[in-house]
């Protein structure tokens, strides 16, 4: 049996690689997504068929030749109700501009999967870097949740 803490650290690893497939294997079918902020990703995603919808505004943003998601990772506290972990990204975006971001998750499980994920990190950092100020939001499930 695959444990939460092997579960996280293969969600890190399937983000160093860009390995979506693997990725989303390791989540729940109904998985729920909190992203915090004022970017126009923020929000609450109900499935990971939602979330995918803004992977493509994530992605055409970065430059992947110069820049990395999960180059470290840490859990940072592991209990009954789920996994709490750090996670720093690091290189350019496609507009030339730094975007050394880091992320805290924290994650719940269900039935040996990824059940919910919240999600925080520089929103400032992201609109700047990113260019994500100006642009349409996507388009989410609500507004994020505790």
């Amino acid at each position: 049996m695959t444990s939460n803490r092997d579960i996280v650290n293969a969600y890190y690893e399937a983000l160093a690689r860009l390995d979506v497939d693997a990725f989303e294997a390791l989540h729940h079918p109904d998985v729920v997504y909190n992203v915090s902020g004022n970017t126009i990703i923020s929000g609450r995603y109900d499935s990971f068929a939602a979330l995918t919808t803004v992977l493509p505004v994530i992605f055409e943003a970065l430059d992947f030749e110069h820049f990395q998601f999960a180059k470290n990772w840490k859990i940072m506290t592991e209990g009954l109700d789920g996994i709490t972990a750090i996670m720093e990204a690091e290189g350019i975006a496609r507009n030339g501009k730094r975007y050394d971001q880091r992320y805290a998750h924290i994650f719940s499980f269900r039935d040996g999967k990824i059940a919910s994920v919240h999600e925080f990190f520089d929103t400032h950092l992201a609109n700047d870097s990113l260019e994500f100020s100006g642009k349409a939001s996507c388009q989410t499930d609500g507004k994020f949740t505790l």
